[in-house]
């Protein structure tokens, strides 16, 4: 089995033509011998929070209005992807920096934190064991570092961010010392 890609963004080729996951950008929280569990970063709903949680609390949460994103084609619980440590489980291979949680309690807490990042999810993306390693063997999918700017990033930007880092590093891995940020050195 190749090494696994807990905690990295799998981040859809221009060549991948499942509708499921075409201009996606997945979070991969799981990834080994048994298969891989992953959320897509980037596909809202039409869906609010306000409309789907039943709110408890005296006043109209900060993050009522946020959108739920699609995480994947597979049935799942309502989940969020957010910054604060401790809350939750940390995402394996992160570092740290990004915490997954499905907690009740923990998803109200997020609604009042506007200190914070957070994506709310519901559904995911699943694979079988070998399934995304042979969907990565095949070229489908592009294996990029989670940057925060982009696991949390505006959802319109987030598919193309994400190629152009992916181009980044290959320009890097070419040519070790070599920064691209002026185009006009081109």
């Amino acid at each position: 089995m190749p090494e696994p890609i807990s905690g990295k963004l799998l981040v859809a080729s221009p060549y991948l033509n499942d509708p499921n996951f075409l201009r996606s950008v997945l979070l991969i929280v799981n990834h080994g011998s048994e298969g891989a569990f992953g959320l897509s970063l980037n596909r809202p709903t039409e869906q609010r929070l306000s409309e789907v949680l039943e709110m408890s609390m005296p006043m109209t949460p900060a993050r009522a209005d946020d959108y739920i994103f699609e995480g994947g084609p597979v049935e799942g619980p309502l989940l969020a992807l957010h910054d604060l440590p401790d809350l939750g489980a940390p995402v394996v291979g992160h570092d740290g920096k990004t915490w997954i949680t499905g907690d009740e309690d923990h998803l109200r807490m997020l609604l009042t934190r506007i200190d914070a990042s957070v994506r709310f999810i519901a559904h995911y993306s699943g694979w079988g064991p070998g399934q995304l390693d042979a969907e990565l063997s095949a070229g489908g999918w592009m294996v990029l570092d989670a940057l925060p700017e982009i696991v949390f990033g505006h959802h319109d930007h987030i598919w193309e961010t994400a190629v152009k880092q992916c181009g980044l590093d290959v320009i890097a891995s070419l040519s070790p010392g070599v920064t691209t940020s002026d185009p006009s050195m081109n």
